[in-house]
């Protein structure tokens, strides 16, 4: 293959997810789990590869300004705006920065943001921030103290945005349940955090929730110190208040995505998209996809069930119920809900279409279900060979500036 560039490669994890800054990923890696770690074929393969910790709770907002620090260095400025609409604090951890040369060389001329599941809102928002910026931000802070990333203007730093079983267009599983069934979520999750928040825990996964104020940043806390997560109501009621933003399981709601998220989201014209999805369903005896436990591992068959049959009349209106392939899906998100913003120009296509900059495109779906990206006992030449063609295309396509 004619490779273009080599630029490195960020791996952005999803919902519960982790980094390689956790001890964690180093006793199971969050990309490769019960299989192997993947980026070491790719290191062989001559790739630079970045795999940071995000948070596993935190919102696509929030993860996309920890990104910004991790490659730039820095503290951790969630906006000043932002951070007093949603009630938490506005900085938070120091990162020394992985790529401060970002731009400045030709090896790191740009990147490609590569994101699973929540991490595909994740870059989906990088890609919006990076190159537009907030305006709500410019307009509500001293520009002394704006944060570059709001400022805007560093779209052409992003070579490629690719997502994996991203949760671009939001999950029936996530709307099923609702607000209410979200919310007892974040109140969970939160409460876990706070329970563990100020041990040794943080020390094997930085839970990255200390600008809600649950708990200290991972250099500051003690060794055991079990917090009681009754005396944090009130964080969990802030977190939780605004059931659509700044709040992880509101935010894959389709409801939501669709008229709170995707609209507010634009994409540069000088890098390229790709969706990527996986279909682990099968025909059923009614015509319908059905959960094919030949190609899902135990659990995401299972909660394939409810994914497949959530056909919600309230979501008639994003075509839940009249477009079958709602119901295929790889037992968390469905085919739709992982493939390019439906808001977005996108087209179908396949390993040989000749991209263009601009455009979203929908690749075609991996037999599997949702941790095949993640290498759940998936064998290691079949893992080895899907991120292959991933990165091939990132490799091989010109700057979007050489483009006629």
């Amino acid at each position: 293959m004619d490779y273009k560039n080599n630029y490195p490669c960020v791996f952005v994890h999803g919902l519960m997810g982790y980094g390689e800054q956790d001890f964690m990923d180093v006793v199971f890696p969050n990309w490769g789990l019960f299989n192997h770690t993947f980026f070491k074929h790719l290191k062989e393969e001559g790739i630079e590869t970045y795999h940071p910790s995000l948070g596993p709770i935190n919102s696509a907002w929030d993860r996309v300004c920890i990104l910004w620090a991790y490659l730039f260095g820095g503290r951790v400025d969630y906006g000043k705006v932002h951070s007093e609409k949603y009630g938490h604090a506005r900085y938070g951890k120091e990162y020394p920065g992985v790529l401060k040369d970002l731009g400045q060389t030709e090896a790191h001329k740009k990147m490609n943001l590569i994101g699973h599941s929540f991490g595909g809102p994740t870059v989906k928002t990088a890609a919006s921030l990076f190159a537009f910026g907030s305006e709500e931000e410019r307009n509500g802070t001293p520009a002394e103290e704006l944060s570059p990333l709001f400022a805007g203007g560093h779209g052409d730093l992003l070579h490629t945005v690719t997502t994996l079983s991203g949760v671009n267009n939001g999950t029936t599983l996530a709307s099923f349940f609702g607000n209410k069934g979200m919310s007892v979520a974040n109140y969970a999750l939160m409460g876990f955090f706070t329970l563990v928040g100020d041990t040794y825990f943080t020390k094997f996964i930085d839970y990255g929730t200390s600008q809600w104020g649950n708990m200290p940043f991972a250099e500051e806390v003690h060794v055991a110190h079990i917090q009681n997560p009754l005396k944090y109501l009130d964080v969990f009621r802030t977190y939780d208040r605004n059931k659509t933003l700044d709040s992880i399981a509101h935010e894959m709601q389709i409801e939501v995505i669709q008229e709170a998220v995707n609209p507010t989201l634009q994409y540069p014209e000088n890098v390229y998209f790709f969706a990527h999805r996986a279909d682990g369903t099968k025909p059923g005896k009614n015509g319908n996809s059905v959960p094919d436990r030949n190609d899902m591992i135990l659990p995401c068959w299972l909660v394939g069930q409810l994914t497949s049959r959530a056909m919600l009349k309230r979501l008639e209106k994003y075509g839940v119920k009249t477009d079958p392939n709602w119901r295929r899906c790889d037992g968390l998100v469905n085919l739709v809900g992982a493939s390019a913003p439906l808001n977005a120009t996108y087209e179908e296509a396949d390993y040989n279409t000749d991209f263009k900059p601009g455009i979203w495109y929908n690749m075609p779906p991996e037999r599997g279900d949702h941790a095949l990206w993640v290498g759940w006992l998936v064998p290691k030449e079949r893992l080895n060979g899907i991120y292959d063609r991933i990165i091939d295309i990132c490799r091989s396509l010109p700057d979007a500036e050489d483009v006629q």
